[in-house]
C-alpha cells in the first residue's frame, strides 16, 4: 500500500471510530460499521454476525451490497461456514478462493445467487471473548493484502468495543425503567 493511500486509510479510520462512538444505537451503529468495511476496504458487500448466546448460532445482523436484505436475520449453525471457524479460534482469515474452502457455507449463496469469491473474515472481540464476526467479501481490486487485514482489524477491534458499549447501555437503560416501574408499584 502506498504511503498516501495508508495515511488516508488511518485518516478514514480515525473518521470511523469517531462516528462509531458518537451513538449508542445498536441498529445504526451496526450499519455505520459494515458501511465503513465495505467502503474502506472496497469491497462488493460485507456482513455482520453476532453470536445469540442462547442458540450458539450466528446471526447475521447487518449486510451490505446486493445480497443484503435476502441474508440478514438469517442464522449460521454453531461451527459452521468460515465465520463460524473464525468465532472459534478468534484469529482472522483470508480465503482467496471461497468455493474451494472446505470451511465455506454456501446456504446463503445459494439462496441469494450471489457468488463469494473471496473473503476477509475477523473475529469481533471484547475483553477476549469473541461476540460475532466480521465478513469482507469479494475484493473489487485483487487480493486481500496483510494491510487489509491490519485495516479491517483495526476497525473491528473498535466496532466491537462500541457494540458491547451498545449493549451495556441498553441494559442499564432496562434497568432504570425496571427500578423506576418498581419504585412505582
Amino acid at each position: 500500500m502506498a504511503k498516501t493511500d495508508e495515511v488516508a486509510a488511518l485518516k478514514r479510520i480515525i473518521e470511523i471510530t469517531g462516528a462509531l462512538n458518537s451513538t449508542l444505537n445498536v441498529d445504526e451503529l451496526l450499519e455505520l460499521i459494515m458501511k465503513s468495511a465495505s467502503e474502506l476496504l472496497n469491497a462488493e458487500t460485507s456482513s455482520l454476525l453476532l453470536l445469540d448466546e442462547d442458540s450458539g448460532d450466528l446471526v447475521i445482523h447487518v449486510a451490505t451490497g446486493a445480497p443484503g436484505e435476502q441474508v440478514e436475520r438469517r442464522h449460521v449453525p454453531p461451527g459452521k461456514g468460515i465465520a463460524g471457524a473464525v468465532l472459534d479460534s478468534g484469529e482472522p482469515t483470508v480465503v482467496s478462493d471461497a468455493k474451494s474452502d472446505p470451511r465455506f457455507y454456501g446456504v446463503m449463496d445459494d439462496a441469494t445467487g450471489f457468488v463469494t469469491k473471496n473473503m476477509l473474515a475477523l473475529p469481533l472481540k471484547v475483553r477476549d471473548q469473541s461476540i460475532g464476526v466480521v465478513e469482507v467479501i469479494n475484493k473489487r481490486d485483487g487480493d486481500w493484502t496483510d494491510d487489509d487485514r491490519d485495516l479491517a482489524g483495526a476497525l473491528a477491534n473498535q466496532a466491537a468495543i462500541a457494540i458491547d458499549n451498545a449493549r451495556l447501555y441498553a441494559k442499564l437503560a432496562d434497568a432504570v425503567v425496571t427500578s423506576r416501574m418498581s419504585y412505582r408499584l
